[in-house]
């Protein structure tokens, strides 16, 4: 009697190691060679518009602008960076337009400018040298993207800055 219930203990001990160690090791590791990485799904061409909007202190002096946009993102050398691309040609009556590659870092669905801190607004009187940022998100489910810029400066005691948001659709 002692033996049966000895055999039927040390089955389910086995049986029970077994389905810890298959539920433990069965799973694929992470970082593994054969990991998938989260920035191809962001890498393409988006179409879409762009506006620009020019302000002084906090009033608008010019804008919005509108123009059509196209923004390519491609993968950087470095894990979860990314280049960005942007080149925009205002419509609607405005002339010229504007381009810009730079470089940010992903985190999730957002991304952060790292490699542009400066910039310069064109006023009537002249160029004035700004501060810059810029910062965007993805969406995977819509395949759109949004990029969001600010420059701001300071001349002659008054504040100017300039915004640029461009929405994207990825072809």
């Amino acid at each position: 009697m002692v033996t049966h219930c000895t055999n039927r203990s040390l089955y389910y001990t086995l049986l029970a190691l077994f389905a810890i160690g298959s539920l433990t090791t069965a799973c694929k590791k992470s970082g593994g060679a054969d990991a998938v990485d989260p920035r191809d799904q962001y890498v393409g061409t988006y179409a879409g518009t762009a506006r620009r909007t020019y302000y002084v202190s906090a009033d608008i002096f010019q804008g919005p602008i509108p123009g059509a946009a196209t923004t390519t993102i491609t993968k950087a050398s470095n894990a979860k960076e990314i280049y960005i691309e942007n080149t925009v040609v205002f419509n609607a009556g405005f002339t010229g337009g504007y381009s810009v590659k730079v470089t940010a870092t992903v985190d999730g669905s957002t991304f952060t400018v790292i490699d542009k801190s400066s910039d310069q607004i064109e006023l009537p009187s002249g160029k004035v040298d700004s501060d810059y940022t810029a910062t965007g998100v993805f969406d995977v489910n819509t395949k759109q993207m949004v990029y969001s810029s600010i420059g701001r400066a300071l001349r002659n005691g008054a504040q100017y800055s300039r915004t640029d948001e461009i929405t994207g659709t990825k072809k």
